[in-house]
């Protein structure tokens, strides 16, 4: 059976930022993770911009699910 986890990439390059820590069993949890993980980005990032500190954009990432090989 295939497992899926959640990765951040840069929205210009297609690059791998970040994998999460969390594996799931259906592509559906991972999805409503995905979306979890982007919605705490945009939370964290205004956060920063609020103290006046550099943050990444919530443009400049996006979050995929992707089937882990076995």
């Amino acid at each position: 059976m295939s497992k899926f986890i959640v990765q951040m990439l840069d929205a210009l390059s297609g690059d791998v930022l970040e994998t999460m820590d969390e594996e799931f069993d259906t592509y559906e949890e991972a999805d409503d993770y995905s979306l979890v993980c982007g919605s705490n980005f945009s939370t964290g990032a205004e956060v920063l911009e609020l103290a006046g500190r550099s943050f990444t954009s919530r443009d400049e990432v996006e979050f995929v699910v992707e089937e882990m090989e076995e």
